[in-house]
């Protein structure tokens, strides 16, 4: 059974477990610009935020041949990415982020969870290749 106290070593410690696992990506979401004076939303504004993440290629099934699986209800193509962002750096934004760019290659979100052992401490993000 895990208890608190090892709750939170893991929550510390993740830090070093995953240092030399992430890279620089870049998460693009919208803000709504609201008028000064009556508050409406008159446009969006397309933001940018350079953050650290694990970056993990989604594989196929080898054994079935398969190129193309269901997971949670997404299929999940070959070539699609898992993006695991730390919660601190994107919690703010995390639920209006649309777009991530990594390695060159721009990907749309697929879906997002919350993870973590007994603490959330990480979005994961499933994205794919903008064509």
């Amino acid at each position: 059974m895990l208890t608190d106290a090892d709750i939170e070593f893991m929550y510390e410690t993740r830090q070093e477990i995953i240092a030399n696992r992430r890279r620089d990506i870049t998460v693009t979401y919208f803000e709504t610009v609201e008028d000064e004076f009556t508050g409406e939303p008159i446009s969006e504004e397309k933001k940018d935020r350079e953050v650290l993440s694990v970056v993990t290629e989604v594989a196929s099934d080898n054994e079935a041949g398969a190129d193309r699986k269901l997971s949670n209800g997404i299929y999940i193509d070959r070539g699609d990415l898992w993006f695991s962002i730390d919660i601190e750096l994107v919690n703010d934004i995390a639920d209006k982020i649309t777009q991530i760019t990594h390695d060159g290659k721009d990907y749309e979100i697929l879906g997002m969870d919350k993870k973590g052992i007994g603490k959330r401490n990480r979005f994961e993000f499933l994205a794919r290749v903008i064509n």
